[in-house]
């Protein structure tokens, strides 16, 4: 069994603590954590609902990043890539060195919502103490046990994982679609029964694994 912590957290330390708390009606997704360079420590973060004119002015006097770059914009959705910068404290590296991963990360009126999987709960103990000694706020929202699933792609063969990602790039399920399913087949190199087969599969897989788990709560104290 893993435990899974939903927390809130702030501190001045972490990062975008400063663009976050001036724009609090915006929502700020940290997004690739795995593909993070561990030299320059860049990341990408998707942002919804903001005054951009507001967010990239504060993002300028941001002193917990540098280099700020909007590399995609659509229907009032930016991406940025950043980088951090010496005063930040990165919680990522800290979870994985206790055995676990970050899910999810978002700002929710100018804190971060932070979703962790640990192993048990010593760990989890074990970054709550962690963020004490580092001066960062720390919330327990909620805690609850689930079931491991038997690869980190959540059931998924690797084909599966590619054509989904594949799709998804491709807004093949955007409504209405900008890439039929043909078209799709022909940039995987595959046929259009392929195509479909592991769509749905696909999607079965995620639901068996994601939505329909049902997860155990735990005490939290």
């Amino acid at each position: 069994m893993l435990v899974i912590a939903e927390l809130a957290l702030s501190s001045p330390t972490l990062l975008l603590t400063p663009t976050i708390e001036a724009n609090p009606e915006a929502r700020v997704s940290i997004e690739f954590q795995p593909a993070m360079d561990p030299e320059r420590r860049q990341f990408f973060v998707l942002v919804d609902g903001a005054d951009f004119a507001a967010f990239d002015d504060a993002l300028a006097d941001d002193y917990t990043v540098a280099a700020p770059t909007v590399v995609a914009e659509r229907d009032g959705v930016r991406m940025y890539r950043l980088e951090l910068t010496e005063d930040v404290v990165a919680v990522t590296p800290r979870v994985s060195e206790l055995g676990g991963m970050v899910l999810e990360m978002h700002s929710t009126g100018g804190v971060w919502f932070v979703k962790l999987q640990v192993p048990e709960r010593d760990a989890l103990a074990a970054f709550r103490e962690f963020c004490a000694d580092s001066g960062i706020e720390y919330r327990l929202e909620r805690l609850y046990r689930t079931q491991p699933t038997r690869t980190a792609t959540h059931g998924l063969t690797e084909q599966q994982r590619h054509t989904l990602l594949t799709a998804a790039r491709e807004g093949y399920f955007e409504v209405p679609r900008e890439i039929s399913q043909a078209d799709l087949a022909a940039k995987l190199g595959v046929s259009d029964s392929a195509v479909s087969q592991r769509v749905r599969r696909a999607v079965a897989a995620l639901i068996e694994r994601t939505l329909a788990a049902d997860p155990e709560p735990v005490d939290p104290s």
